[in-house]
């Protein structure tokens, strides 16, 4: 009888584990990153050829993660953030620079326009006073986009050493839980909780930058970026450094165990890499050839300026003043009265407008931006239409790589998630095996008594 009853508390309390795992897994069922537990049971053997077995022991309780999964996951979580970061900026822009109330193009039209009013009465004063008027508003416009595109990069270098931030305080605490998991794991602790948090760690950094992960014998991981340089190894940490140099260009390096590592930004992924793509390829170069641009109308006014006369027989003087390191300033118009104008081709000759025609030409004459020869409409539009493609083309794929993280996540879910029917069955069926077991142990009890009673 006392075989039976052992079998029976075996099962009794092999059951009442995996209750408590299961209630577990339903306490769990929101934590972010948690990965689910099972228990896993095996026989125990009898102790002789006629004994029927010694019950059942829980060998161990899983916990359900698939590595690979896991991995895919970080790295479609990767690739997301890097179209993701770059869109924070390339929409904004694109909505600025195409704005009716902002984009230069529509100024220099009605820069133009206002040309071609007073071209049969260019001595009229407020023919003139338009003219000043739509000029002032065209500088604004460059101004107000330069001043656009500079806080964009400011706030994108803002980020990224916030990001580097974020990165060191990751990397130290996944070396602090590395330290810990080997610790628990030499005294056979419970390690379940300390690694779904260390994945979590993981699954965060992969946002800033692309990572390899690989375990070691003892427990620890060992992370390191795309290109081979360590960040995490068992206890250590590497550390980030963001710093400016002489240019206003930011530089990245990571020290580890004593060492300096310059860092290629192209090559890092992630948030990280996104910044730096959407700052070289689309906020740097528009600015350039929006400078160029300031550049070229100043030049071109103010030469075609110089060779007229104002109402007042005097020789032209200067429309534009061009300040390209200035960044709310870039376009300046003097100040200038609607009669200092020179308009006028002849000297003292009020009605000539040959130089107000060779202004209103300008719009045909050719400049040089970005290495081409164009108009200033021309460049503007081509500006705009490079920054609308590649907004577009990171929508797309952005949208694309959004799926990709969702299908990977659901992947990782279907083996580490908690599913609350399937859990609520196995509460179910558990309760069930632990309700027949004390029913064995019952039995045994009153056999004992029943023989007992016989003598």
């Amino acid at each position: 009888m006392s075989l039976m009853s052992h079998i029976g508390y075996s099962g009794m309390a092999a059951a009442q584990v995996a209750l408590n795992t299961t209630a577990n897994n339903v306490a769990n069922m929101f934590t972010p990153g948690y990965s689910r537990l099972t228990t896993v049971m095996g026989s125990v053997g009898g102790t002789s050829e006629q004994t029927v077995g010694g019950g059942v022991t829980v060998t161990s309780v899983r916990r359900m993660s698939d590595t690979f999964k896991t991995q895919q996951l970080w790295r479609a979580t990767t690739n997301m953030q890097y179209y993701q970061a770059g869109q924070d900026y390339l929409g904004p822009m694109e909505g600025v620079m195409a704005a009716e109330g902002s984009s230069i193009s529509v100024g220099l039209d009605n820069f133009y326009g206002a040309l071609s009013a007073a071209s049969d009465s260019p001595g009229g004063i407020p023919q003139r006073q338009q003219i000043l008027s739509e000029m002032k508003n065209l500088t604004q416009r460059f101004n107000g986009l330069n001043n656009h595109i500079n806080n964009q990069i400011n706030a994108l270098h803002g980020q990224r050493s916030a990001m580097g931030n974020e990165i060191n305080g990751l990397a130290s605490n996944l070396a602090l839980l590395n330290q810990k998991i080997v610790d628990a794991q030499s005294t056979g602790a419970d390690t379940s909780a300390l690694l779904d948090s260390r994945e979590q760690l993981v699954g965060q950094l992969s946002q800033y930058a692309d990572v390899r992960v690989n375990e070691a014998r003892d427990g620890s991981l060992r992370v390191s970026l795309s290109n081979g340089q360590p960040l995490v190894s068992g206890s250590s940490a590497g550390q980030l450094s963001v710093t400016t140099n002489a240019a206003g260009e930011q530089e990245v390096a990571l020290e580890f165990a004593g060492s300096s590592f310059p860092l290629q930004q192209n090559n890092l992924g992630g948030a990280f890499g996104g910044l730096y793509d959407v700052e070289h390829n689309n906020l740097l170069p528009a600015r350039e050839n929006l400078m160029e641009m300031a550049g070229a109308l100043t030049t071109m006014a103010n030469d075609t300026l110089s060779r007229g006369y104002d109402l007042n027989g005097n020789p032209g003087q200067a429309l534009l003043t061009f300040s390209p390191n200035s960044v709310t300033g870039l376009l300046k118009m003097n100040d200038l009265k609607p009669e200092e104008l020179a308009l006028s081709g002849i000297a003292g000759d009020k009605g000539n407008n040959d130089v107000l025609l060779a202004l209103a030409e300008l719009k045909n004459h050719k400049v040089t931006v970005a290495g081409s020869s164009v108009t200033l409409s021309e460049a503007y539009s081509g500006m705009l239409g490079e920054v609308a493609s590649a907004s577009r083309q990171n929508q797309a794929d952005f949208k694309s790589a959004q799926a990709v993280a969702d299908q990977a996540q659901s992947q990782r879910d279907s083996v580490s998630a908690v599913n609350k029917d399937e859990e609520a069955l196995m509460l179910m069926d558990y309760n069930k095996a632990l309700q027949a077991n004390m029913k064995v142990v019952q039995t045994a009890n009153e056999l004992f008594n029943n023989l007992l009673a016989a003598f």
